[in-house]
């Protein structure tokens, strides 16, 4: 009946918008980096991928003496990642798309936060490609935690990261 995957999902978001539907986004990446650069031509270069946290109940202090004999305390650091970014691909957008990003214990299926973002997109069939700063991400406890993308109350996507306790014997 359709020549091309693209007639296809033309003729599908015309169907379903007709009737009522919800055309809902597809995520075609999800992934949370140490930090998300884009070069002069517009292409993202993701460095520090990760899907696990180590984390610290207390920041250990340790006294050093320095060789003029003054004792000082340092704190030592290492146990918390700073401000992780998400990287985002989505196709079959409709412009003004509402969007939340939830990150949630699923030990407790509690959500820890959440933020909603507006994605703009003129063209259904293009990519959309965003890059989302996040807080730093404050663990309570150990277990598996997930990244949530939801649309109209449902999830599109997720990514799963476990957090681990380092105590002073690691």
């Amino acid at each position: 009946m359709f020549r091309s995957t693209a007639r296809r999902r033309r003729w599908l978001a015309v169907y379903f918008l007709r009737e009522g539907h919800v055309v809902k986004p597809v995520l075609q990446a999800l992934v949370l980096a140490e930090h998300v650069y884009e070069d002069k031509s517009g292409k993202k270069i993701i460095a520090g991928t990760f899907n696990g946290i180590n984390f610290r109940r207390t920041q250990p202090i340790r006294e050093v003496e320095q060789p003029d004999g003054i004792k000082t305390q340092l704190i030592e650091g290492g146990a918390h990642g700073g401000s992780p970014y998400a990287y985002i691909s989505l196709t079959d957008v409709l412009d003004n798309t509402s969007l939340e990003l939830q990150f949630i214990s699923l030990k407790r299926n509690k959500v820890v936060f959440r933020t909603g973002l507006i994605v703009r997109c003129p063209d259904r069939l293009a990519t959309v490609e965003l890059v989302v700063p996040l807080p730093p991400l404050i663990v309570p406890e150990t277990g598996t935690y997930a990244f949530e993308i939801m649309c109209e109350g449902e999830v599109i996507g997720s990514h799963r990261i476990v957090a681990n306790e380092i105590t002073d014997t690691d």
